[in-house]
């Protein structure tokens, strides 16, 4: 049985995205292949580490999302955490542009979701658990390899594009 809950003084969507627009996140992609071998990819900046023992990460994604429905099917995906020097692939990503690959450096992963080259890491993922999250769908991914390539992470903040400005320390 599926209950809608209603809260008294609820706010706009236009006042939780100013409010969450305040938390700076890190830049995400999450690529994913469908039974038909179509590649697919989107923005996203919901993302967790969720468990070491299991490593699990948690992602969510617009229930509106062509991203999703390919994820859905695939049952695997690749989670990239984007660099600083990114921010025009992140806007690919975020767009609705059909062939996103097209310009984008890639490679097949383990299970064949398109792993992007240059990102500060990836992460091939296996679906373990998929849970409604009002707009969105929670899916929940057992971490099964990942890529580590380091570098400063693109952040977004506020509607806008950032980056760390960290000091170095010497040895």
């Amino acid at each position: 049985m599926s209950e809608t809950l209603t809260f008294a003084n609820a706010i706009s969507p236009g006042e939780l995205r100013t409010f969450a627009g305040h938390f700076a996140t890190g830049v995400a992609v999450v690529t994913t292949t469908d039974p038909g071998g179509a590649l697919h990819g989107v923005t996203i900046t919901a993302v967790t580490s969720l468990s070491l023992e299991p490593p699990l990460f948690l992602i969510c994604l617009d229930q509106r999302s062509n991203t999703l429905a390919a994820l859905l099917e695939s049952g695997h995906f690749v989670l990239h955490f984007l660099s600083r020097e990114q921010a025009a692939i992140s806007r690919v990503f975020a767009s609705k542009q059909s062939d996103k690959f097209a310009e984008i450096r890639h490679r097949p992963g383990r299970r064949g979701s398109p792993i992007i080259e240059d990102v500060v890491a990836a992460a091939e993922c296996s679906i373990r658990e998929v849970c409604p999250g009002g707009d969105h769908s929670i899916i929940i991914g057992a971490v099964d390899h990942v890529h580590v390539h380091g570098g400063e992470p693109l952040l977004y903040h506020r509607g806008a594009y950032a980056a760390l400005e960290c000091e170095r320390k010497v040895a």
